[in-house]
């Protein structure tokens, strides 16, 4: 939703770190030329899917200007090379793989250590979904046998999805990603004992982010890109993915540029003692909120 809560704005300033999914960083190259915001037809997705630019290939083109633009590789069959896990197997109660990122981040507290493990695992995947979903209007379907992972010594070093197939609209779209998600996300929630309601608002948190990121550095309409994540997240409940809280967007002046979002769930780093809350976080009051905006460089194509 969109708040009429306006909040003063002034441009320039550092970033506030907590202000996305991770912090937002300049782009590298000019921005890419405009395009209308509106969806593009499924039926009109060119190379987005297998095709002789290879996979997804013009989602890579397009994010390829961005600075913070988190990927995975793309590939259309599963790797036959060793050391590759699919993300089936991290959500296998049985398998030790899961045990063995948490167990990483064995001294943050529970709430900050299920949502780190969670965007360590997810964050490539839900932005490859949200980017591919605003920029064209389909996405590849998720499934938990055609995600892998390659894990080294210190985390995860590598991140694959195998795209087999055209992407899928909202709608065919919705069931695979709740399905594919699900029992990795009640894992995490078990093992952590922290709630999967929260951690599933985490990662619709993460989708209405993700566009906005992309709305945001290719100085389009923030407010319509978050409307498309509505849109989109609104099949995901409907699928079955459980609905707890979602974020809002918060105005902060006239201009399409003077808005960002607040999450739907907090991400709970402010609790290990280090971190603050951040100008996304949903316990921050308007007023310490609009100080954080006034601060950061949100506003404009930056």
């Amino acid at each position: 939703m969109v708040t009429d809560r306006t909040f003063p704005a002034r441009p320039g300033g550092s970033c506030d770190p907590g202000a996305v999914t991770a912090q937002p960083d300049r782009p590298d190259g000019p921005a890419q030329p405009d395009r209308p915001d509106r969806p593009a037809r499924p039926d009109r997705l060119g190379s987005l899917g297998p095709g002789p630019g290879g996979p997804m290939a013009e989602l890579r083109e397009r994010c390829a200007p961005l600075s913070f633009a988190p990927l995975p590789g793309f590939a259309t069959a599963p790797p036959t090379a060793p050391g590759w896990i699919p993300l089936a197997r991290i959500a296998d109660p049985g398998d030790p793989a899961l045990d063995r990122l948490l167990d990483a981040r064995g001294d943050e507290p529970p709430g900050p250590r299920a949502v780190h493990t969670l965007r360590e695992l997810l964050r490539e995947l839900l932005f490859a979904t949200a980017g591919s979903v605003y920029l064209s209007g389909a996405a590849p379907q998720p499934s938990a046998q055609r995600y892998l992972y390659r894990i080294g010594p210190g985390g995860i070093d590598e991140r694959l999805l195998v795209v087999d197939r055209d992407p899928v609209g909202d709608r065919e779209l919705a069931p695979a990603f709740v399905g594919t998600l699900a029992p990795l996300v009640e894992l995490v929630g078990e093992r952590t004992r922290v709630g999967s309601r929260t951690l599933w608002s985490y990662v619709v948190d993460m989708l209405h982010f993700g566009m906005m990121n992309v709305a945001r550095q290719l100085g389009r309409d923030r407010a319509q890109a978050w409307r498309r994540a509505e849109e989109l997240a609104g099949h995901l409940f409907e699928a079955g993915l459980p609905r707890r809280s979602v974020p809002a967007l918060v105005r902060y002046g006239a201009t399409d540029d003077q808005v960002w979002g607040v999450r739907g769930a907090c991400c709970l780093d402010f609790t290990d003692g280090v971190h603050g809350m951040c100008l996304t976080c949903p316990v921050l009051d308007a007023e310490e909120r609009a100080r954080k905006w006034a601060a950061s460089d949100l506003a404009g194509r930056k």
